[in-house]
């Protein structure tokens, strides 16, 4: 449990993600091959944030998927919904093997929630939403749970009682328990399938980066309209594009990539932090920046991003091998 920390100091993903990284980067250090696909397409994230008004969270990424989970040598088995008899009996044999269990139920039913919402400023429509709960031991009385609700985004042990969950299951028993699964290792990483899924991304891989001009012609427009700021679909958009960039620089410190490839892409992750950053700060009224600043800096980053990206493309075109030959697990 020492062991499962945050793989996501963005906090993009969404929280079932975030949790198996978590806890597959405590197991491995080659999780960060799953970055491989993390540049993504910002044509989904736009209609993800901007079309459907969708927070970050709810994004489903195309990194730390089950197959390439797969290919870190994990598999992830789910058992869908269950009742309470049978979650406290899977709970105790899962755990007796070392596994940890993940579950969905209402996070309102926990009260370490609720405070955690009244803190940050949850609107009160979405105290009810489900959330992913990652269950690491467990006693008569209590189950242990390892959850970020923290300023840093980092993991940490919660203590519950057994009559929270009983509680919480009775008054909506459709909603817990769903998604059920436990996680565990059964290979070493499989470098030959990550090399051929990085290349058939590459191959795929096709984008303007115009999403960046969209956050900019939509910022003043956003600040006027958006109550929550978390809700605005510019701040959204730049903490994706911002922490997938981060996760990609992560995956090419494993790779035989240039320094040239690999600080391209380093300087665009800490652009793209700071300017999700400033655009955090103009939503919320502060004036240290104006908003054609602001529409400078995206335009520069979208110009970084599109001559990085043809870098990127070229360079693993020349690369008769782009992984290290052997991968091995701790």
């Amino acid at each position: 449990m020492d062991r499962i920390r945050t793989q996501d100091p963005n906090n993009h993903l969404h929280c079932r993600k975030s949790q198996l990284l978590a806890y597959v980067g405590g197991c491995t250090p080659w999780s960060d091959l799953l970055m491989y696909g993390a540049l993504g397409s910002t044509s989904a994230i736009y209609r993800h944030c901007h079309l459907r008004g969708g927070d970050r969270w709810a994004f489903d990424t195309p990194y730390v998927t089950d197959g390439d989970l797969r290919l870190l040598g994990f598999e992830v088995l789910s058992a869908e919904t269950v009742d309470l008899a049978h979650f406290e009996s899977g709970l105790a044999e899962f755990l007796a093997l070392g596994q940890p269990v993940l579950f969905y139920a209402p996070r309102h039913h926990f009260p370490y929630w609720v405070e955690f919402m009244r803190q940050v400023g949850t609107v009160p429509e979405e105290y009810e939403l489900l959330h992913s709960f990652l269950v690491c031991g467990a006693s008569t009385t209590d189950v242990l749970l390892v959850d970020n609700v923290a300023d840093d985004h980092e993991y940490f042990p919660l203590t519950v009682g057994w009559d929270v969950v009983r509680d919480g299951y009775a008054r909506e028993p459709e909603r817990w328990f769903t998604g059920c699964a436990t996680v565990r290792q059964v290979s070493d990483p499989d470098r030959d399938g990550f090399e051929a899924a990085y290349r058939a991304f590459l191959a795929g891989f096709r984008d303007g980066f115009e999403l960046y001009d969209v956050i900019g012609d939509n910022l003043v427009m956003e600040r006027a309209s958006v109550t929550a700021l978390y809700r605005a679909p510019g701040v959204n958009s730049l903490a994706l594009l911002a922490g997938s960039r981060a996760m990609f620089c992560r995956f090419l410190a494993h790779t035989r990539h240039s320094e040239q490839v690999r600080a391209a892409y380093a300087g665009i992750a800490q652009l793209a932090a700071v300017l999700s950053d400033r655009v955090s700060a103009f939503q919320t009224g502060l004036q240290a920046l104006s908003a054609d600043q602001i529409r400078r800096g995206l335009a520069h980053l979208r110009l970084r991003e599109q001559q990085a990206a043809r870098l990127l493309r070229d360079e693993a075109a020349g690369l008769p091998q782009i992984l290290p030959t052997a991968l091995s697990g701790r």
